[in-house]
């Protein structure tokens, strides 16, 4: 599918690609983050349902790129998410506000005659701080939360928190040990048993029980990208978690984890996240994203975060309504009218009630 658009002098060209090895030489022009690769959204297909596709927008010498998954509503007509996890826009960095609108304005016409509905996209909090627009709306959810991994041990230390020193110590004191390897098919599905009784032990939707798949998926399509840590309770792993790696832009992230029921009380999260520091600082990454509440809320999870470091970034959400008279049509299928702001697309809502 191909679209160009002309109005006054500038052309703009819009395409879907395919999400492969081409997709990915064309993010490498960008400062990107492992959610833009064709590795992590051909694995977020497992969770998120779908086919990822990658839209290229152009305009002379500007060019935006959006790794999506597309939907579909009905036999006619579709939707398109980013990834779980913070897949948002790649552009130029000189590309100013009329710029972006201007291209958003046009990938909307192109998107809406090809039979889309709306557009949600997760913005990166680091990557997408400064992307400032005037069409759709862009939603900020709240705080996530980084580790410079500039700083020295010592700075490090002293910025957690009494209580998760405690904690790494006890866990230490308790000869609590750790293992750091790539993630791959034998471990994968290791973390995945105790990721799943976390998620139990957490009362968790029914979204977030991931199964083996999508960490096999993972081990197999990003195999020099995922990071796996975990705790050891003598022989037996007790704890463990996944950090993303993207060296290129020197962000190292924190993705999932999980830790045994009866192994709470020794501290193993920890001691993980502290060593994750540790080796992110000694392999010379800039930060550590720890990421932040449960949809960017100040919970307990935010706090438990905040424990290792209080360096701020806005997780914000870009919704756009790409074809309105669709849109509501499928909200007064349902007999309901809904706030842009609150869930979107709130059609989809609607169909699980």
């Amino acid at each position: 599918m191909v679209n160009k658009v002309v109005i006054m002098v500038t052309e703009v060209n819009c395409r879907f690609v395919e999400i492969d090895d081409d997709w990915d030489q064309q993010v490498a022009a960008f400062n990107f983050d492992i959610y833009h690769l064709s590795g992590w959204l051909k694995s977020s297909t497992i969770i998120d349902g779908g086919e990822c596709k990658g839209l290229i927008v152009e305009a002379e010498d500007k060019q935006l790129l959006f790794p999506l998954i597309i939907r579909k509503i009905n036999e006619e007509f579709w939707d398109a998410t980013s990834t779980y996890g913070y897949g948002g826009p790649l552009g130029d960095n000189l590309l100013s506000v009329e710029d972006l609108n201007y291209l958003l304005e046009q990938t909307i016409i192109f998107l809406k005659q090809h039979h889309c509905v709306s557009l949600f996209m997760r913005l990166h909090p680091i990557l997408n701080a400064n992307w400032n627009v005037g069409v759709g709306t862009v939603v900020t959810h709240g705080p996530t939360l980084s580790s410079d991994l500039t700083k020295t041990e010592e700075e490090h230390w002293s910025e957690t928190q009494t209580r998760h020193r405690r904690g790494i110590n006890k866990a230490l004191k308790n000869s609590i040990s750790t293992k750091i390897e790539k993630l791959n098919h034998e471990n994968a599905l290791s973390f995945c048993k105790i990721y799943t009784e976390t998620m139990q032990h957490l009362n968790a939707s029914d979204f977030y029980f991931f199964d083996q798949d999508y960490f096999l998926n993972l081990a197999k399509n990003l195999p020099d990208r995922l990071l796996l840590i975990t705790a050891f309770d003598q022989d037996k792993p007790i704890a463990a978690s996944i950090y993303t790696l993207c060296q290129e832009s020197q962000i190292m992230q924190y993705h999932l984890g999980g830790t045994l029921d009866t192994y709470r009380d020794l501290q193993p999260a920890k001691l993980i996240t502290h060593v994750a520091r540790t080796w992110g600082r000694e392999n010379k990454y800039s930060l550590l994203h720890l990421g932040g509440g449960l949809g960017a809320s100040l919970d307990s999870l935010y706090e438990y975060k905040k424990g290792f470091s209080s360096n701020e970034h806005l997780f914000k959400t870009h919704r756009i309504v790409v074809n309105q008279d669709i849109y509501i049509k499928l909200l007064d299928q349902n007999t309901k009218v809904g706030d842009i702001t609150k869930f979107f697309t709130l059609y989809r809502k609607l169909q699980e009630i």
